[in-house]
């Protein structure tokens, strides 16, 4: 069955032959269908409502009539050129989601009196022609609130059509300078001009359509300048461009003037190649232009003063203080032209031009022009503020867009400079932090320059950093585990061998722990296992916390990826913006959960503070059941050293780790240190009353006699 696009969003809407009416399932707009039973049909309706969505209404509308001339009864076809006609585009609410009309071509011809519309209603019945109805009343209320607006707005002499943004590049394009210089050229001549960048500056985008009606009606003369034939042909250029053709057949005093540069004058649109057309490269060309518009718009010729200030208006007095004001400017004498221009403020109060004065001589510049190249913004001057206060609109305009243009120089500089430091430091980074700082920098200009792909550059730069860390890490983890457990094998043969050697210097016979010295370990070891369990409890809850947290930063990026995401929807994409929020809903719970969790095992953390002193104790019954241990060790380590009193002594001349380790165990019960060998006898300390003495021959005496250290 031929597939249909929706008027509103563009979706696909399967068609039924007799079916003139329906609802979107993608964004949930009802609406009137056209009765198709092929394929081309189907194919004509859409292509015609691409263009229309696209904005191109002359290409749409001309599809349409082509449908009309085949089938005159065919009422979908008559309301879709009603819909071309007034320019009509649906855009999505963001409040209700429902698709809203928009005009973009007021006229003050009603919808309601269209020929088309008419038809349409001619042609239909039951529920689609009370839909037609109801579409048409909201488009008229639409319409009677553009035209309620621009009945406001003040008459403007010149329209100036052009390109303002390179669909490419983004930027703004050339046409755009050359289209304010010109305006600045026409102002100062005294025409009142409308300039979209300057005069639609303080409106949002959806109010534009009232300013622009008004302006097209009431302009004489519609300058189009484009360096590029695409220029001309763009939707919203040719939208306006086409418009006033349409009031020149109505209205012959109208004159469209094709301004181009850099181009061949044949690749001019056609509608526009058979006017008079200007070359912007040729020397003299502004001068050509405004001797044009003045065969068209007669002025009374204004008084200018210095700098082509215009004094309509001003008495004879002010007239010459002012013009003294300006050469002081021009000679940067900024003390003189202040003064000057407080004389002119003396006569008149509400003079624009003095206060214009006094700002420039305030900034320190010679010209107007001039204020441009200030460091900074200088609209909180009270100059300023009173300048826009009592100054027509062009010079308000004019003065404004100084401040917005250093505003925007500024906050470019800005973000090179943010975008040069985040390169250096990209460039010089050696670890992670380094390069997770680095993109951190990126992202803060995201969208400027390739800032986002390097960002993404400097995050896969720290990974592989980490992974290299953790590497390393590990490895010398891995080989200090190899050199402690080789130590701890050498320290434990020392033990054993020093067991050994006190064992045979001092008892001559093996040591007898007996059940109490294992009774004492084993109730050691436990002390040590309950405090080592109670710490354990610490780690466990932090790495529940680490854990926790981490999941809240896993599902925190995926909430910002989510908003970004739908930040980027278009206004037809209702039903995924509503699954979106769903979504993010569910994950706000999710939040919630963890952070109570964390908040949770954080408490509990915080209960057991004490863990610094079960720490103390645990390295004091470590310490305890490490001695009770050697005790143990020692005794069953004179299995394996049985030595004489002899061979005890040579271990202890020969080997220095013994000799410390004897030494170290005799220093913590005798005054003295000192053990010397005298031929076949050993002394251990030194006494003035008596001297004991150990000799190699008298093992008895080792054995039945207890040994009493000085």
């Amino acid at each position: 069955m031929p597939i249909l696009k929706c008027k509103m969003c563009g979706g696909d809407i399967v068609l039924d032959e007799e079916k003139t009416f329906g609802t979107c399932e993608y964004c949930g707009s009802t609406m009137t269908l056209p009765k198709v039973s092929d394929e081309q049909r189907a194919a004509l309706f859409n292509r015609g409502n691409h263009f229309r969505r696209a904005g191109d209404f002359d290409k749409a509308l001309a599809i349409y009539e082509n449908i009309v001339r085949e089938d005159d009864t065919d009422a979908e076809a008559h309301w879709c050129c009603v819909l071309c006609r007034f320019g009509i585009e649906y855009v999505e609410d963001p409040n209700t989601y429902e698709f809203v009309p928009t005009c973009h071509r007021a006229s003050f011809d009603s919808i309601l009196e269209d020929v088309d519309y008419l038809a349409a209603i001619e042609h239909s019945d039951g529920i689609t022609r009370r839909q037609y109805q109801k579409d048409a009343a909201k488009i008229a209320e639409v319409q009677k609130g553009i035209l309620a607006t621009s009945q406001n707005e003040e008459p403007f002499d010149i329209f100036i059509c052009y390109k303002e943004t390179d669909d490419a590049t983004k930027q703004r394009t050339k046409d755009s300078l050359d289209a304010q210089e010109i305006y600045y050229q026409l102002t100062n001549e005294g025409y009142r001009v409308f300039f979209s960048r300057i005069t639609l500056e303080d409106k949002a985008g959806a109010e534009y359509e009232p300013y622009i009606f008004a302006a097209l009606n009431s302009a004489k003369i519609m300058v189009v300048i484009g360096s590029k034939p695409d220029y001309f042909n763009a939707v919203w250029v040719k939208n306006e461009w086409s418009r006033f053709l349409a009031l020149m057949r109505k209205d012959r005093s109208k004159l469209l003037l094709p301004c181009y540069k850099g181009m061949d004058p044949y690749d001019l649109p056609e509608a526009l190649s058979v006017l008079q057309s200007y070359d912007m490269a040729k020397i003299g060309f502004i001068q050509d232009l405004i001797r044009g518009i003045k065969k068209v718009i007669k002025t009374d010729e204004p008084k200018k003063t210095a700098e082509g200030m215009f004094v309509a208006g001003s008495s004879a007095s002010i007239a010459p203080l002012l013009k003294r004001a300006f050469m002081f400017l021009e000679d940067g004498n900024w003390q003189e032209a202040d003064a000057y221009c407080e004389k002119v403020l003396d006569q008149d109060p509400e003079n624009a031009q003095a206060y214009l004065g006094k700002l420039m001589a305030e900034l320190k510049v010679r010209t107007k022009a001039s204020l441009l190249n200030c460091d900074d913004p200088f609209d909180s001057s009270s100059n300023y503020l009173k300048l826009q206060r009592f100054a027509d609109k062009e010079l308000a305009d004019e003065v404004s867009g100084y401040v917005k243009q250093i505003y925007e120089r500024n906050e470019n500089a800005r973000i090179e400079g943010i975008y040069a430091n985040a390169v250096y430091s990209m460039n010089v980074a050696a670890d992670e932090s380094a390069y997770i700082s680095a993109a951190g920098a990126f992202k803060r200009i995201a969208g400027y320059k390739d800032a986002d792909v390097l960002a993404e550059q400097c995050l896969e730069k720290a990974e592989e950093k980490r992974k290299d860390a953790e590497q390393e890490a590990e490895e010398r983890r891995r080989q200090a585990e190899i050199e402690a457990e080789e130590q701890r094998k050498a320290a434990e043969e020392i033990k054993r061998k020093t067991t050994a050697v006190i064992h045979a210097l001092t008892e001559g016979g093996k040591s007898k722990s007996g059940p109490t010295l294992e009774k004492k370990l084993a109730a050691a070891r436990a002390k040590v296992e309950h405090l080592e369990r109670i710490l354990s409890i610490f780690d466990a809850t932090r790495s529940q916390i680490k854990l926790l947290e981490s999941d809240l930063n896993a599902i925190e990026s995926q909430e910002e990826q989510l908003t970004i995401q739908r930040s980027q929807l278009g206004i037809f994409s209702g039903k995924e913006k509503k699954r979106i929020d769903e979504e993010l809903a569910a994950i706000s719970a999710k939040k919630s959960d963890l952070e109570a969790q964390i908040n949770k095992n954080q408490k509990k953390i915080d209960y057991y503070e004490y863990d610094k002193f079960v720490k103390s104790d645990l390295a004091d019954a470590r310490k305890n059941a490490s001695t009770i241990e050697t005790q143990v060790e020692g005794a069953k380590a004179n299995a394996g050293y049985e030595y004489s009193f002899k061979e005890a002594w040579k271990i202890y001349l020969r080997e220095s780790d013994v000799t410390a380790a004897v030494n170290s165990i005799y220093r913590a019960t005798s005054k003295t240190t000192e053990i010397t060998e005298r031929k076949d006898t050993v002394y251990f300390g030194m006494s003035k009353k008596k001297k004991v003495r150990l000799s190699r021959s008298n093992g008895w005496f080792l054995k039945k006699t207890k040994i009493r250290y000085c």
